[in-house]
């Protein structure tokens, strides 16, 4: 005899049916939908006129380049970057760690977060490799790709009176924090190093930078920098903007240089128009 159980043969009618539904899987998520911005002038723009901020502060900030530079869709960059960094990185760092990490970032851009870790004051080269390794540690806390830049050679900048000579690393001390960052990144996969070293070198000298596969040519990158010889100006941010997803792509296949406008005239006017917003 054959007993029929009306809800259960309608149980299996649905469950036979679901092996014939496709199988839909979630879309994964955009390396761009979380991209955060820690470190310290360089990164939250800085004029020396406008100490406390203002228009053209506002035009030499990094995070508007970035989102300009970045043609997918995307929330906008966030940035806890703070022209104020220089004063006590000790305590400036680990907030802006902690921020960026409580964020979930997809990605993290610290430009020129370790600068003031081998910059500023110090009695000597053992003191400022001490200070480096605590902000390596503190990156240690970010598990996201991250862009770290590497250390410049900003001594020509005493000479404006933005930096004292006695808050610049010896050329010995500068080297060696650049050996130290480049061995540290390299047993962990997710970090990436910008040149930023290069950078700066390349707008001093006035000769030709490398973007991309492309060059900007000698005799006008340093018109990239401001008079004060160590900020980079609203061109100068878009530069670098580009220069660091130059970086990032090379290094983390997951972020496609496809995905980046690569054309630095370009992406300085959209950055420029971005700050005005929308018409009224």
């Amino acid at each position: 005899m054959i007993i029929f159980f009306p809800r259960l043969n309608l149980l299996c009618r649905l469950a036979a049916g679901l092996w014939l539904l496709p199988l839909v899987v979630p879309a994964a998520e955009s390396p761009w939908q979380r991209v955060v911005v820690i470190g310290a002038s360089a990164s939250a723009g800085f004029v020396l006129t406008e100490p406390f901020g203002g228009t053209n502060t506002a035009k030499c900030r990094l995070a508007p380049y970035l989102d300009a530079a970045i043609q997918v869709p995307h929330p906008p960059v966030k940035s806890l970057a703070t022209a104020l960094f220089f004063l006590n990185p000790e305590s400036f760092a680990p907030m802006q760690v902690e921020a960026a990490t409580n964020a979930q970032p997809t990605l993290v851009i610290a430009a020129d977060f370790l600068f003031w870790f081998c910059y500023g004051p110090g009695r000597d080269d053992a003191e400022r490799a001490q200070r480096l390794e605590k902000g390596l540690h503190l990156l240690e806390e970010i598990s996201a790709p991250i862009v770290i830049g590497d250390i410049p050679d900003a001594s020509s900048a005493t000479n404006t009176g933005i930096i004292s000579p006695a808050q610049v690393p010896s050329e010995i001390a500068r080297r060696a924090a650049n050996q130290r960052l480049r061995a540290w990144a390299d047993g962990r996969s997710q970090v990436t190093v910008l040149p930023l070293a290069g950078f700066m070198r390349a707008t001093m000298a006035n000769a030709a930078l490398p973007l991309h596969g492309e060059e900007l040519p000698a005799g006008k990158t340093r018109a990239l920098l401001q008079p004060d010889h160590l900020h980079p100006n609203p061109h100068g941010a878009a530069v670098l903007a580009l220069g660091i997803l130059d970086a990032l792509v090379r290094r983390q296949p997951a972020f496609p240089a496809t995905d980046v406008r690569w054309n630095p005239s370009e992406v300085f006017r959209l950055g420029l128009v971005s700050m005005a917003g929308p018409p009224p």
